[in-house]
């Protein structure tokens, strides 16, 4: 992403206490899969997802640093990103990436210096044609029969290394709001490989995550919560909680929280955030691209999201997008979505560690 110029510094804190509501009508419901018992006020999940773009970044000499730092924001999960990819939408197979993919060798490195550290591990698995594009495979029975050894492979790793929670796939929409017997296929040939809990990355665009009919053969309902709040530059950290419960789509008022609500009380599963994150730009929280630093809104962002889901029984937790093994990513004037050295980040801290005391000079 592009960087611009940093505001004036300020010194960032900002209390929380999290966690999350909502959704709507699904075709399957409560299904075989045993429900995990729900979460109660306290999240269980506070993860950051960590990111890697070449073979070896898991391996990286950074990345103990940055593990550390993710560490001393009082997360305690980590989600370990492995991402495949197809030629075009409509290709039949699933391939790692050739200078992308990370090594096995790599993905194990990761699983276990996240334990070291006393921090859990989603694995979770990305196999996209194109950013937020659907996968419409020629012939889905060739597609699914590829998939299953993709992510068959990788729940033996899971299983191999004591990954704590497997997700099974992200954002292929299309594909993932139909195909009911494919997918049970793939996730009983998951559940004979890996013994823990399972889940899915469902995209909020378009509603996808509502129309998933495979929820209750999962453990938890997977969301990647990237929705529209607010149209302001900077919009308070009152107008984002607003947001949640009302935000106006065309014409149409919204109430996210209560839409997931819905859903969760219909396959009776508890949710997660798969993914949830914020550029550190003016008008992060509508996703328009204006490429202009502002880290204050992406840390009232946080604050917002951390206030509306606290204390949901039925919420499990969040999965903060996204942080690079480089320890000296993000910082002012990077206005993507990673956290690392923003005032975002002590957000974090402030909310999973409020004993901490903070004086981190971060500009928002």
């Amino acid at each position: 992403m592009s960087v611009y110029r940093h505001v004036t510094p300020l010194i960032v804190i900002l209390l929380l206490t999290v966690l999350f509501v909502g959704a709507v009508t699904i075709h399957q419901t409560k299904d075989t899969a045993a429900s995990v018992p729900l979460e109660g006020a306290a999240m269980k999940y506070k993860g950051i997802a960590y990111l890697s773009n070449k073979p070896n970044d898991y391996a990286s000499a950074g990345s103990n640093s940055s593990l550390n730092a993710i560490k001393s924001t009082g997360a305690n999960y980590v989600a370990v990103i492995v991402t495949w990819g197809m030629d075009t939408c409509t290709s039949n197979t699933v391939h790692p990436v050739s200078g992308f993919t990370p090594t096995d060798a790599a993905v194990i490195d990761a699983i276990n210096d996240v334990h070291a550290r006393g921090m859990g591990v989603m694995l979770k698995m990305q196999a996209p044609c194109s950013a937020r594009n659907n996968v419409e495979p020629t012939n889905k029975s060739a597609w699914f029969a590829s998939y299953a050894t993709f992510i068959n492979h990788y729940a033996q790793i899971a299983q191999d290394n004591g990954v704590e929670l497997f997700c099974i796939g992200n954002e292929l929409n299309v594909i993932d709001t139909s195909n009911y017997s494919n997918w049970a296929t793939i996730i009983t040939g998951v559940r004979a490989i890996f013994s823990g809990p399972l889940t899915y990355a469902a995209a909020e665009w378009s509603d996808s995550y509502r129309q998933v009919p495979f929820w209750g053969l999962l453990d938890y309902v997977g969301i990647n919560a990237y929705f529209p709040l607010s149209g302001a530059q900077t919009p308070s950290v009152a107008d984002l909680v607003t947001g949640w419960s009302s935000y106006n789509v065309s014409g149409t008022v919204r109430n996210w929280t209560q839409e997931i609500e819905t859903l969760q009380a219909t396959v009776d599963k508890p949710v997660i955030f798969t993914e949830i994150g914020y550029r550190s730009m003016d008008y992060a929280a509508e996703g328009l691209s204006n490429n202009h630093y502002n880290g204050l809104g992406q840390a009232n962002c946080y604050e917002a999201a951390l206030r509306v889901f606290a204390n949901k029984p039925w919420f499990a937790g969040m999965f903060w997008w996204g942080w690079s093994p480089d320890p000296k990513a993000g910082g002012a004037g990077n206005t993507d979505y990673t956290p690392q050295n923003k005032p975002a980040q002590s957000v974090l801290t402030d909310e999973w560690l409020p004993s901490s005391v903070f004086s981190l000079p971060y500009a928002y």
